[in-house]
């Protein structure tokens, strides 16, 4: 069991979660040794996690000194704890313990040592043989613009995909329009192949890549509704849709004088008028909510200990060694605050409004 779990440790270049559960001492000491007392192939530091206890709920499923015997064989490898310790090269040989009061679980992270110019030959030489990628408009599939991706995934694909990388009103809001954008310049690929114009290869390859963008860009619309009636938008989105719509209610209000001027019929305009006023009407009553991501309080955690450190950085005068020590870990916590911040980002997140971005910590904390 420890030596199959090794192997797979080593041969994944991503960072890792695994469960010991049902792991004894001896089994965790063959593990952590075949698993890290060589350097990892791989092109970048990783993070292995491994759940070792936790609350109630879970108790029974760990021994009480699994912390323990987790420490005792990677010090026994030569591996130092560090509880700043992240996935940068200079925390190569480290690991921390950490206890999740969010989940009520324990982890050891794992940090360790690995071999970067072994998997650059790799890399390489794997170059050397590999056919040519396949691409969509011109990109590789990792390159692809979330507008574009959206587009060729299927339609179940697609909702996966929106719920996982824009969870927030603004950054479907952003998508929408990216996806609408999409619509338009495939109305003028169409366009173009109506007067027998040709498309580029590029072009060509992303228009018969598509699949059911109209019935994405109905769904995206839906669930935007679906947001706003049932009260999912923040203050910020709440403000901002107020002062959309109130532009829009007076450009309304414009198109219904100019109609009524020509004698024309304004009924459907009353009408859309009416509709955007209820909506305003919904907005200013209803109530805001506000997002949480699962490392917002580790985050708030890092930015007080940086401020901290601003101030004994600016402290005049000899400071003692305790504060020159913790200046010490000023890069390694800066890195990891760059790397949550990183994973909690998903796409468009510049569409969202400032004032919802993680500032200072929620009431009560």
């Amino acid at each position: 069991m420890a030596q199959a779990l090794a192997k797979e440790i080593r041969a994944e270049q991503d960072d890792q979660d695994h469960d010991l559960s049902g792991y004894g001492a001896s089994a965790i000491s063959d593990l952590m040794a075949a698993a890290f007392k060589d350097p990892i192939v791989s092109p970048k530091m990783l993070r292995i996690s491994f759940t070792v206890g936790g609350g109630k709920k879970v108790r029974q499923k760990y021994g009480d000194d699994m912390p323990k015997y987790c420490r005792d064989a990677l010090r026994a490898i030569g591996f130092e704890e560090d509880r700043g310790a992240c996935a940068v090269m200079e925390c190569a040989g480290m690991y921390k313990y950490q206890h999740n009061t969010d989940t009520d679980l324990k982890y050891v992270h794992v940090f360790p040592r690995v071999d970067t110019a072994a998997a650059a030959a790799q890399a390489a030489a794997g170059e050397e043989e590999e056919e040519e990628e396949v691409k969509i408009g011109g990109m590789k599939l990792d390159e692809l613009p979330p507008e574009h991706l959206c587009t060729i995934v299927s339609i179940e694909t697609f909702g996966r995909l929106v719920a996982a990388q824009c969870p927030s009103f603004s950054q479907k809001r952003a998508l929408l329009k990216a996806l609408k954008d999409m619509s338009a310049k495939f109305a003028s690929f169409e366009e173009r192949m109506t007067k027998m114009q040709a498309l580029s290869p590029e072009e060509d390859e992303l228009y018969n890549s598509a699949q059911c963008l109209p019935e994405k860009v109905g769904d995206l619309e839906k669930q935007l509704e679906g947001m706003i009636g049932g009260g999912h938008l923040t203050r910020s989105e709440m403000d901002n849709m107020i002062r959309d719509f109130s532009e829009k209610v007076l450009q309304v209000e414009e198109a219904i004088t100019k109609g009524m001027e020509a004698g024309k019929q304004v009924t459907k305009m009353e009408a859309a008028r009416k509709q955007l006023e209820e909506k305003i009407d919904h907005l200013k009553t209803a109530k805001p909510v506000v997002h949480r991501r699962k490392n917002d309080r580790e985050i708030l955690t890092l930015r007080k200990q940086l401020k901290e450190l601003e101030k004994i950085e600016s402290s005049k005068g000899m400071l003692p060694l305790e504060e020159i020590k913790k200046l010490n870990q000023k890069p390694v916590i800066i890195a990891r605050l760059a790397e949550l911040e990183e994973e909690g980002k998903g796409w468009f997140d510049d569409a969202i409004p400032e004032k919802d971005r993680v500032i200072q910590a929620p009431p009560g904390e």
